[in-house]
Protein backbone atom coordinates (compact mmCIF):
# COMPACT_ATOMS: atom_id res chain seq x y z
CA UNK A 1 0.00 0.00 0.00
CA UNK A 2 2.77 2.29 0.84
CA UNK A 3 4.63 1.84 -2.27
CA UNK A 4 1.28 2.28 -4.12
CA UNK A 5 0.97 6.00 -2.34
CA UNK A 6 4.60 6.62 -2.93
CA UNK A 7 4.50 5.37 -6.81
CA UNK A 8 1.35 7.61 -6.68
CA UNK A 9 2.93 10.37 -5.56
CA UNK A 10 5.62 10.13 -7.54
CA UNK A 11 4.10 10.09 -11.02
CA UNK A 12 1.45 13.41 -9.78
CA UNK A 13 5.41 14.73 -9.05
CA UNK A 14 6.55 14.12 -12.73
CA UNK A 15 3.23 15.24 -14.29
CA UNK A 16 3.28 18.86 -12.69
CA UNK A 17 6.85 19.22 -13.51
CA UNK A 18 6.17 18.71 -16.95
CA UNK A 19 3.09 20.82 -16.92
CA UNK A 20 5.49 23.42 -15.44
CA UNK A 21 7.85 23.12 -18.33
CA UNK A 22 5.24 23.03 -21.07
CA UNK A 23 6.17 26.27 -23.64
CA UNK A 24 4.47 29.38 -22.64
CA UNK A 25 1.40 29.82 -25.76
CA UNK A 26 -1.40 32.17 -26.62
CA UNK A 27 0.98 34.98 -27.21
CA UNK A 28 -0.83 35.90 -30.50
CA UNK A 29 -3.43 37.95 -28.15
CA UNK A 30 -0.22 40.11 -27.19
CA UNK A 31 0.57 40.28 -30.69
CA UNK A 32 -3.50 41.46 -31.67
CA UNK A 33 -3.53 43.61 -28.66
CA UNK A 34 -0.37 45.20 -28.65
CA UNK A 35 -0.27 45.36 -32.30
CA UNK A 36 -3.43 47.44 -32.66
CA UNK A 37 -2.46 50.03 -29.82
CA UNK A 38 0.81 49.99 -31.18
CA UNK A 39 -1.03 51.57 -33.95
CA UNK A 40 -3.03 53.78 -31.68
CA UNK A 41 -0.44 55.80 -30.25
CA UNK A 42 1.54 56.70 -33.59
CA UNK A 43 -1.86 58.32 -34.71
CA UNK A 44 -2.41 59.86 -31.81
CA UNK A 45 1.57 60.97 -32.03
CA UNK A 46 0.65 62.18 -35.41
CA UNK A 47 -2.67 64.37 -34.14
CA UNK A 48 -1.17 66.28 -31.16
CA UNK A 49 2.16 66.73 -33.05
CA UNK A 50 -0.30 68.19 -36.06
CA UNK A 51 1.65 65.67 -38.73
CA UNK A 52 -1.85 65.29 -39.64
CA UNK A 53 -4.95 67.31 -39.23
CA UNK A 54 -7.61 66.13 -37.22
CA UNK A 55 -9.76 67.26 -33.83
CA UNK A 56 -7.93 65.65 -30.54
CA UNK A 57 -11.24 63.69 -30.01
CA UNK A 58 -9.84 61.17 -33.20
CA UNK A 59 -7.29 60.47 -30.22
CA UNK A 60 -10.35 59.09 -27.76
CA UNK A 61 -11.97 57.20 -30.88
CA UNK A 62 -8.83 55.73 -31.49
CA UNK A 63 -7.71 53.54 -28.54
CA UNK A 64 -11.57 53.15 -28.02
CA UNK A 65 -11.75 51.55 -31.72
CA UNK A 66 -9.47 48.51 -31.28
CA UNK A 67 -11.68 47.65 -28.09
CA UNK A 68 -14.45 45.76 -29.89
CA UNK A 69 -12.03 44.52 -32.68
CA UNK A 70 -10.25 42.63 -29.96
CA UNK A 71 -12.48 41.16 -27.91
CA UNK A 72 -14.22 39.72 -31.42
CA UNK A 73 -10.72 39.02 -32.44
CA UNK A 74 -9.59 37.41 -29.40
CA UNK A 75 -12.53 34.82 -29.00
CA UNK A 76 -11.66 33.71 -32.30
CA UNK A 77 -8.24 33.12 -31.12
CA UNK A 78 -9.30 31.47 -28.36
CA UNK A 79 -11.79 28.84 -30.07
CA UNK A 80 -8.67 28.28 -32.55
CA UNK A 81 -6.03 28.03 -30.07
CA UNK A 82 -7.77 27.06 -26.74
CA UNK A 83 -7.26 23.92 -26.27
CA UNK A 84 -3.74 22.98 -27.49
CA UNK A 85 -1.72 20.81 -25.91
CA UNK A 86 0.25 22.18 -22.93
CA UNK A 87 -2.33 25.30 -22.85
CA UNK A 88 -3.44 24.37 -19.56
CA UNK A 89 -0.24 23.43 -17.50
CA UNK A 90 0.45 25.52 -14.59
CA UNK A 91 3.00 28.55 -15.87
CA UNK A 92 -0.43 28.87 -18.64
CA UNK A 93 -3.00 29.27 -16.83
CA UNK A 94 -1.15 31.39 -14.04
CA UNK A 95 -0.23 33.66 -17.33
CA UNK A 96 -3.59 33.98 -18.35
CA UNK A 97 -5.04 35.00 -15.46
CA UNK A 98 -2.21 37.30 -14.87
CA UNK A 99 -2.87 38.64 -17.93
CA UNK A 100 -6.36 38.92 -17.74
CA UNK A 101 -6.15 40.32 -14.66
CA UNK A 102 -3.72 43.60 -16.12
CA UNK A 103 -5.93 43.28 -19.43
CA UNK A 104 -9.30 44.19 -16.75
CA UNK A 105 -7.40 46.78 -14.91
CA UNK A 106 -6.11 48.61 -18.09
CA UNK A 107 -9.65 48.56 -19.37
CA UNK A 108 -11.45 49.57 -16.12
CA UNK A 109 -8.90 52.49 -15.96
CA UNK A 110 -8.58 53.71 -19.37
CA UNK A 111 -12.18 53.77 -20.69
CA UNK A 112 -13.27 56.72 -18.16
CA UNK A 113 -10.76 58.92 -19.30
CA UNK A 114 -11.46 57.91 -22.62
CA UNK A 115 -14.87 59.07 -22.50
CA UNK A 116 -14.39 61.85 -20.42
CA UNK A 117 -12.17 63.31 -23.10
CA UNK A 118 -14.92 62.35 -25.82
CA UNK A 119 -17.39 64.01 -23.85
CA UNK A 120 -15.24 66.84 -23.33
CA UNK A 121 -16.22 66.35 -19.42
CA UNK A 122 -12.23 65.97 -18.52
CA UNK A 123 -11.11 68.42 -15.73
CA UNK A 124 -7.79 67.55 -15.60
CA UNK A 125 -5.07 68.30 -18.54
CA UNK A 126 -5.43 65.07 -20.61
CA UNK A 127 -2.10 64.73 -21.27
CA UNK A 128 -1.08 64.07 -17.66
CA UNK A 129 -4.09 61.70 -17.04
CA UNK A 130 -2.21 59.65 -19.90
CA UNK A 131 0.69 59.61 -19.12
CA UNK A 132 0.09 58.60 -15.32
CA UNK A 133 -2.10 55.88 -16.97
CA UNK A 134 0.85 55.15 -19.25
CA UNK A 135 3.19 54.18 -16.54
CA UNK A 136 0.73 52.03 -14.69
CA UNK A 137 0.01 50.15 -17.36
CA UNK A 138 3.48 49.28 -18.31
CA UNK A 139 4.47 48.59 -14.47
CA UNK A 140 1.76 46.23 -14.81
CA UNK A 141 3.05 44.40 -17.60
CA UNK A 142 6.11 44.06 -15.59
CA UNK A 143 4.78 42.52 -12.98
CA UNK A 144 2.88 40.16 -15.21
CA UNK A 145 5.95 39.13 -17.17
CA UNK A 146 7.77 38.80 -13.69
CA UNK A 147 5.14 36.24 -12.37
CA UNK A 148 5.07 34.62 -15.76
CA UNK A 149 8.65 33.43 -15.47
CA UNK A 150 8.82 32.63 -11.96
CA UNK A 151 5.79 30.32 -12.96
CA UNK A 152 6.90 28.94 -15.54
CA UNK A 153 10.51 28.95 -15.73
CA UNK A 154 10.92 30.61 -18.92
CA UNK A 155 14.14 33.07 -18.22
CA UNK A 156 12.83 35.34 -21.51
CA UNK A 157 9.89 36.41 -19.58
CA UNK A 158 11.87 38.57 -17.22
CA UNK A 159 13.37 39.98 -20.38
CA UNK A 160 10.38 41.24 -21.38
CA UNK A 161 9.30 42.56 -17.74
CA UNK A 162 12.20 44.79 -17.75
CA UNK A 163 11.62 45.96 -21.58
CA UNK A 164 7.97 46.87 -19.51
CA UNK A 165 9.81 48.58 -16.90
CA UNK A 166 12.19 50.61 -19.23
CA UNK A 167 8.90 51.79 -20.72
CA UNK A 168 7.62 52.80 -17.82
CA UNK A 169 10.30 55.14 -16.66
CA UNK A 170 10.19 56.69 -19.84
CA UNK A 171 6.92 57.03 -19.76
CA UNK A 172 7.39 59.21 -16.81
CA UNK A 173 9.88 61.69 -18.38
CA UNK A 174 7.68 61.88 -21.30
CA UNK A 175 4.38 62.42 -19.64
CA UNK A 176 2.78 65.87 -20.81
CA UNK A 177 5.01 65.89 -24.17
CA UNK A 178 4.11 64.29 -27.37
CA UNK A 179 6.88 61.70 -27.09
CA UNK A 180 4.59 59.99 -24.56
CA UNK A 181 2.83 58.46 -27.48
CA UNK A 182 6.24 57.39 -29.12
CA UNK A 183 7.55 55.90 -25.91
CA UNK A 184 3.85 54.01 -25.87
CA UNK A 185 4.30 52.67 -29.30
CA UNK A 186 7.06 51.42 -28.59
CA UNK A 187 7.21 49.83 -25.19
CA UNK A 188 4.02 47.91 -26.98
CA UNK A 189 6.15 46.66 -29.27
CA UNK A 190 8.69 45.60 -27.60
CA UNK A 191 7.03 44.54 -24.32
CA UNK A 192 3.72 43.33 -26.22
CA UNK A 193 3.96 42.04 -29.99
CA UNK A 194 7.81 40.82 -29.70
CA UNK A 195 6.83 38.87 -26.95
CA UNK A 196 3.70 37.87 -27.91
CA UNK A 197 5.19 36.55 -30.96
CA UNK A 198 7.48 34.57 -29.72
CA UNK A 199 5.27 32.94 -27.54
CA UNK A 200 2.18 32.57 -29.71
CA UNK A 201 0.18 28.97 -29.93
CA UNK A 202 1.73 26.95 -32.73
CA UNK A 203 -0.95 24.53 -33.80
CA UNK A 204 -4.67 25.31 -34.12
CA UNK A 205 -7.19 22.70 -32.11
CA UNK A 206 -7.72 20.04 -34.53
CA UNK A 207 -11.52 20.59 -35.34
Amino acid sequence: MKSEIEADIKFLKQMAAQGRKSPLQGGEHGVLWGGMFTLSALFAYAVVAELISLPSWAIALAFIGPAPIGVLAGQYLNKKYGGTSGGFSFGNKTSAAAWSAVGITIGALYIPVLAAQALGAATINVAYIFGSLQVTVFALYAVAYSTTAQVSGDPKQYLFSGAAIAASVASIFTTGTHDMFLVMAAGLFCSAVIPGYLTRSKHPVAA
